[in-house]
C-alpha cells in the first residue's frame, strides 16, 4: 500500500492510519513492463509467469479476487478462467514492482522469490482476516448464493456454510456501521486521472475497537480500490488518501500499538496501491506522534 511510484519518492507521515504525503524527489529505477491483459514477451512478464506457476488453483483464485470486478463475477458464478488468471497476474505484478524497488540491482530471481513468499503470506492473510466478507458485507446482492448440488448431504452442507457466511457478514456489517457512524472515513470523488479519493477526518474519533478499526480501514481501502478499478476500467490500480486535521487534538489519536498493527498490515499486504497521501492542517502535536510512529514504517517509504 505504501510503496513509492516508479518516478517518485513520497514522504509519508502517519497519525491514525497513515499521515500525509509530499512528493520530494524524482528517481529513475529500472522497471518491469506495465501489466496488461496480454503482457509483452519480456523479462518482467517471464517473472510474472514464473510466480504464477508456483501458485495453487486456490491461491490463484484468492489472488484474482483482489479485483472487486472479478470478486463479484466469481461470487455470481460468471467468472472465466481467463479473467481469473489475468487478475491474479496483476497482483503478482504489484508484488514484483514492490520488490524491485527495494532491491533495484538484484537479479530477477531474487525479486521472484521474495515476491512469491510475500504474496503467499498475503493470500493466507486475506483468508484468515475474512477480507472478502468485509468487502461484501454491505452488498446484499452478493451476500449469499444458492447451492447447485444435487446431493442432499452436500446441499445441506452448502446451505449451512452459506448461513454461517450470512451471519458473519451481518456481524461485520453491524461492527462497521458503528465504526463509520461518526463520518471519520469516506470514499468520495476522484482525481483528474480517475483514482478514487479516500478522505479521513480524525477529529471525529475518540474511541477505537481494535477489530473494527482494522476491518474498517480494510473495507474503505478496498472500496476505494474498487472505485478506481471501475472508474478507469482497470487501467489504474492505486488510490489517493487525504487527511483533514482541522480541529484535531490528542484525544483523537488512536493507541500506538493499534496504529503499528495497521501499518504493518498495509505495508505487507497492499503493496503498490497508494499514489499519494495529503495532509491538511497538520497540528504541531503531530511531530511528537510522528517521532514514535516513523520507526514502524518501511525505510524505502520513509526515505
Amino acid at each position: 500500500f505504501i510503496s513509492p511510484s516508479d518516478s517518485q519518492r513520497i514522504l509519508i507521515n502517519f497519525v491514525g492510519i497513515i499521515m500525509g504525503a509530499t512528493t520530494v524527489a524524482t528517481e529513475s529505477t529500472p522497471s518491469i513492463p506495465a501489466y496488461t491483459a496480454s503482457p509483452p514477451k519480456t523479462k518482467g512478464t517471464n517473472s510474472i509467469d514464473t510466480i504464477f506457476r508456483h501458485l495453487s488453483d486456490e491461491q490463484i483464485e484468492i489472488a484474482a479476487r483482489s479485483s472487486y470486478r472479478y470478486l463479484v463475477s466469481s461470487t455470481n458464478g460468471n467468472a472465466s478462467e481467463e479473467d481469473r488468471d489475468k487478475h491474479a497476474k496483476a497482483m503478482i505484478f504489484r508484488y514484483l514492482q514492490a520488490e524491485q524497488k527495494v532491491h533495484p540491482n538484484s537479479p530477477s530471481e531474487q525479486w521472484e522469490a521474495a515476491a512469491l513468499d510475500k504474496m503467499k503470506k498475503t493470500l493466507a492473510f486475506r483468508v484468515e482476516k475474512n477480507v472478502d466478507d468485509i468487502r461484501l458485507c454491505f452488498d446484499k446482492t452478493h451476500s449469499s448464493s444458492s447451492s447447485s448440488s444435487e446431493n442432499e448431504e452436500e446441499k445441506k452442507a452448502d446451505d449451512s456454510y452459506e448461513e454461517e457466511k450470512r451471519k458473519e457478514r451481518t456481524r461485520i456489517r453491524k461492527g462497521l456501521e458503528d465504526r463509520f457512524q461518526n463520518g471519520a472515513s469516506v470514499v468520495r470523488g476522484y482525481t483528474k486521472d480517475g483514482r478514487a479519493l479516500f478522505l479521513n477526518f480524525p477529529r471525529t474519533e475518540t474511541s477505537w475497537n481494535e477489530e473494527f478499526f482494522i476491518a474498517g480501514n480494510i473495507y474503505t481501502i478496498e472500496r476505494a480500490l474498487a472505485c478506481t478499478e471501475r472508474n478507469t476500467d482497470g487501467e489504474k490500480s492505486k488510490i489517493v488518501v487525504m487527511y483533514d486535521y482541522n480541529e484535531y487534538a490528542m484525544k483523537n489519536s488512536p493507541p500506538t500499538q493499534l496504529v503499528k498493527k495497521l501499518l504493518y498490515n498495509l505495508r505487507d499486504h497492499w503493496p503498490e496501491r497508494l499514489e499519494h497521501v495529503f495532509v491538511v492542517d497538520a497540528p504541531f502535536i503531530f511531530r511528537a506522534f510522528w517521532a514514535v510512529i516513523k520507526h514502524f514504517i518501511d525505510p524505502i517509504t520513509k526515505d
